[in-house]
C-alpha cells in the first residue's frame, strides 16, 4: 500500500525551521520514501529554501494562502492531484517531529486520527453549529484526555489525519464547502476566540455529513508535548510539540514537567535529531 504524507509549510521564519524537521524526520526516521512525500508552500516562499527540499527527492508544490490565509491554508493541499496517486494520505503539521513508521498501525477502511486533546472548542458551539447548517450528528460524542469532558464525535486534532483514497473526494469538497460556510457563519467560534478552529471543525462537519467510518487514533501516533500524560507504552511514533520551543526560547524540545520512561527518551531521540539536523542544514 502506498502512502503519501503531505504538509503546508507557511512564510514564517519558525515555520521554514518546522518544515525542514518534519520532511527529514519523516525519511530519517520514519524511514518514508522522499518520493512520497509532499511539501506545499505557500507562494512567496523563496526558492533557494525550497530547492533544499526538491535536493533531498522531496516532492514540491506551490499553494494560496486559502480561506482564513493561516489556519485554513493547510485544506488547499487537498487540491493536488498528484496527492492522489496513493493508497492514502496522512497529511500533517509541521510542529511534529516523526520518531518511527506508523504505516501498519492504519486502517485503509477508515480515516484515522486523534480526537481532540481538551473540549476545543467547547461542545455547546459545535452543537449550535450543526443546529444552524442543518447538520445532522452521526457519530456519538467522545470522552477527552485532559479534562474528561466531551466533544463530538470526529472533533479530530488536526495534527496528524490518515485519509484513505477512496474518501478523497468526499473530504476535498466537504472540508471546502464548511470551511467556507464557518468562515461566513462561524459567529460562535468567533465570539468564543476560536476561529483558529475553523478547519478542525469543518473537517469534523464534512465527516458527518458524509457519514465517513472513522478510528480513532492513540496519542502514540500525536503526543501532544505541552501536557503531561506520565509514561507511555512504547516511545510514541509522532511527538507533536506545539509551541514548547518558543516557549523556552529554544530550538529542542523543553517541557514544563518531569518527563520520564519512553517519553523521556522520546524528547531525547527527537533532540538528537534536531541537533544533528540543524548540523547540517
Amino acid at each position: 500500500m502506498k502512502i503519501n504524507y503531505s504538509c503546508v509549510v507557511d512564510n514564517k521564519e519558525r515555520y521554514l525551521t518546522q518544515g525542514w524537521l518534519w520532511a527529514n524526520s519523516l525519511i530519517k526516521l520514519g524511514k518514508v520514501n522522499p518520493a512520497n512525500v509532499w511539501v506545499h508552500f505557500v507562494k512567496g516562499i523563496d526558492d533557494e529554501y525550497i530547492n533544499k527540499f526538491v535536493n533531498e527527492g522531496i516532492n514540491v508544490a506551490l499553494i494560496d494562502p486559502y480561506g482564513d490565509k493561516k489556519y485554513c491554508n493547510k485544506i488547499a493541499q487537498m487540491r493536488n492531484d498528484k496527492l492522489k496517486d496513493a493508497d492514502a494520505i496522512i497529511l500533517m503539521d509541521i510542529d511534529m517531529i516523526v520518531l518511527d513508521n506508523f504505516e501498519d498501525t492504519l486502517d485503509f477502511d477508515y480515516i484515522n486520527s486523534k480526537i481532540v486533546n481538551a473540549i476545543n472548542p467547547p461542545i455547546e458551539i459545535i452543537e449550535e453549529l450543526f443546529a444552524t447548517s442543518g447538520l445532522t450528528k452521526v457519530l456519538p460524542d467522545v470522552v477527552v484526555e485532559l479534562n474528561q469532558g466531551m466533544t463530538y464525535g470526529a472533533n479530530f486534532n488536526g495534527g496528524l489525519y490518515f485519509i484513505p483514497k477512496k474518501y478523497y473526494a468526499a473530504v476535498q469538497s466537504g472540508w471546502e464547502k464548511w470551511a467556507q460556510w464557518l468562515l461566513k457563519n462561524g459567529k460562535p467560534l468567533y465570539d468564543a476566540g476560536k476561529e483558529a478552529n475553523i478547519d478542525q471543525v469543518s473537517f469534523c462537519m464534512t465527516v458527518h455529513e458524509n457519514n465517513i467510518p472513522i478510528k480513532y487514533l492513540t496519542r502514540l501516533h500525536n503526543y501532544p508535548m505541552p501536557f503531561q500524560f506520565g509514561d507511555a507504552d512504547r516511545i510514541p511514533y509522532v511527538l507533536h510539540y506545539h509551541t514548547v520551543m518558543e516557549e523556552h526560547k529554544s530550538n529542542l524540545i523543553k517541557v514544563d514537567y518531569e518527563p520520564i520512561g519512553n517519553v523521556k527518551k522520546a524528547i531525547e531521540i527527537a533532540n538528537e535529531f534536531i541537533t544533528q539536523t540543524e548540523k547540517t542544514k
